[in-house]
């Protein structure tokens, strides 16, 4: 048996004895579940405590101080890699608080989040850097392998385009990649759509989720297919893909609160932002160290780093190989500026991707090598036109869908 001080009682609590006011008149009895308006009962009545069922006055105290120091350590380690707080707008505290939150959990389940590296000195470049010229087009043109896109997305392509095309017609294309199939099906199945009845056939799942959804799809699966080869010295393909998924769902969820239509090319342009790193790994790891250390020792952002090694970022490497794969010019300019939304060439909606890199790397869901963030225009927020409480949904439903896409797409 437990006493719990009234101020200590919880909702949910369940009574281990019948509780009486001080005057002896009966209030609740034994095995009731407190609410909150039982509580606020207690009080007008003068009741100082009850005995409940597993809890007593001093652990309750001991979890919230652990609860607190889990989640100041939480918010210390969030303040570390967020940039400076200030006057943060509304979306951009928002979301500062969900990681908080997100990480006193882990935390208090015993699993904290990984530390930041440290780097102690001004990181050395490699040797002979200073005499070397790099080219974002020659660093992605002459890497043939790369480019050698699978055809199934563009077989899908052709029957799409054709006059006589229906949903048997590009099903039959589909259904030769038992992969492909097997993810569109487990898509359209998943809360990333949220269709009420299961869809089991493919023509029915391209006639619901549409044509483009389906090209997109196809692209994802075969870009993922391109890269797997990677060497894991190179680069974690499987971090940086759960990074790239996250900032797909995001793009999608933030363009889909404007009520964007066509939104699976924000889901596309969040998934392949990032391409033009992969290749800046596996051609110059010697450079991207030195990026990343160089970023790690001065706190700044890695495509930051990167322009300072290169002269360039991921972003101009990842144009030339989605040039090169025929990629459309409305994707590829969402990739290209989604670090610079507010550009005068940049497309409105580059701000979709621009943002939903911000809050994959926040959460640290994945990540393509950088550590810290660079903060988001107010300009951004405010042109994203949330509400106070439409920042907690997207972020609750990005979770849930991120989930089940990473295991659509990195699960065989």
């Amino acid at each position: 048996m437990g006493r719990v001080s009234v101020n200590n009682l919880k909702e949910g609590m369940i009574l281990e004895e019948d509780l009486s006011a001080p005057n002896g008149r009966f209030i609740l009895g034994k095995g009731a579940v407190l609410k909150e308006s039982h509580i606020r009962m207690f009080k007008i009545w003068g009741v100082a405590g009850a005995s409940v069922e597993g809890a007593e006055d001093g652990e309750i105290v001991r979890e919230e101080e652990l609860r607190e120091e889990a989640l100041r350590a939480a918010r210390a380690f969030a303040d570390s890699y967020f940039p400076p707080a200030g006057e943060e707008p509304l979306p951009a505290a928002a979301i500062r608080d969900f990681c908080a939150r997100k990480f006193a959990a882990q935390i208090e389940g015993g699993k904290p989040p990984t530390p930041l590296p440290v780097m102690d000195a001004f990181p050395r470049p490699p040797e002979g850097h200073f005499g070397r010229t790099f080219s974002a087009w020659n660093l992605a043109k002459n890497e043939v392998r790369l480019v050698s896109f699978p055809d199934i997305y563009f077989k899908i392509q052709d029957v799409i385009n054709s006059p006589l095309s229906s949903a048997t017609s590009i099903a039959k294309v589909v259904g030769k990649d038992p992969s492909l199939t097997a993810r569109l099906l487990r898509l359209v199945n998943s809360s990333f759509y949220g269709f009420p009845n299961p869809i089991q056939s493919i023509p029915r799942a391209i006639a619901i989720i549409g044509s483009n959804e389906l090209t997109a799809l196809a692209l994802a699966v075969s870009t993922m297919t391109v890269f797997k080869h990677v060497p894991p010295s190179y680069v974690d393909m499987k971090s940086l893909w759960m990074h790239s998924i996250a900032c797909g769902v995001f793009s999608r969820l933030l363009a889909y609160s404007k009520r964007i239509r066509n939104e699976e090319r924000f889901f596309l342009a969040g998934l392949l932002h990032d391409l033009g790193r992969i290749i800046l790994y596996t051609k110059t790891p010697a450079e991207m160290t030195y990026a990343i250390e160089l970023s790690v020792f001065e706190r700044i952002p890695l495509w930051r780093a990167e322009k300072r090694v290169f002269g360039f970022d991921h972003s101009s490497v990842g144009r030339v190989l989605l040039e090169a794969w025929n990629i459309p010019e409305s994707i590829r300019k969402l990739c290209d500026f989604h670090h610079a939304p507010l550009d005068e060439n940049a497309p409105e909606e580059a701000l979709f991707v621009h943002a939903a890199d911000y809050i994959a790397n926040g959460l640290r869901i994945g990540t393509s090598g950088s550590v810290y963030l660079s903060p988001v225009e107010a300009e951004v927020w405010e042109a994203l036109e949330l509400e106070e409480g439409d920042m907690e949904s997207i972020l609750v439903q990005g979770e849930r869908q991120i989930r089940e896409i990473m295991n659509i797409f990195l699960v065989a």
